[in-house]
């Protein structure tokens, strides 16, 4: 969600130089746009949110420190989250994964692999997670 300022109205024209930029990236392996502007949803209140996988030899922390000052510059915004899908939480990574736009796919079968494996898995806590929240609040996730 916004917290300073509202998207640039060309938002959606830059995220092609945003790809070519996370294609040139070593450590990036694949990378998607996900959430509200994912499924075209743009509303005042929007962020841009990023997801990257990357590639093993990368030092998470300083990667996405760099990745969130390129993907600033690119986008012109700061309103943006990016996460890093290795080591995500589960809860996070399922929900990247069921709302994404495909940025960046440089090894498709360790994408593949990721996707099936997450997915598998996020399916199984979904069910979990909504009989928590439905016997303890009520009502399901």
């Amino acid at each position: 969600m916004i917290k300073f300022e509202q998207l640039p109205d060309n938002i959606h024209h830059r995220l092609t130089p945003l790809a070519n930029a996370l294609e040139q990236d070593s450590r990036v392996v694949f990378a998607y746009l996900f959430g509200g502007l994912a499924g075209g949803q743009q509303r005042p209140l929007s962020d841009v949110d990023i997801a990257v996988y990357l590639n093993d030899s990368a030092n998470r922390a300083e990667a996405k420190l760099e990745l969130f000052s390129t993907i600033s510059d690119i986008l012109g915004t700061s309103e943006l989250d990016v996460v890093i899908l290795n080591g995500a939480p589960l809860s996070l990574a399922g929900r990247v994964l069921r709302r994404k736009r495909l940025l960046v796919d440089k090894e498709p079968f360790v994408r593949h692999r990721y996707e099936s494996v997450i997915l598998r898995e996020f399916f199984d806590f979904s069910i979990k997670e909504g009989n928590l929240f439905s016997a303890r609040y009520g009502h399901g996730g």
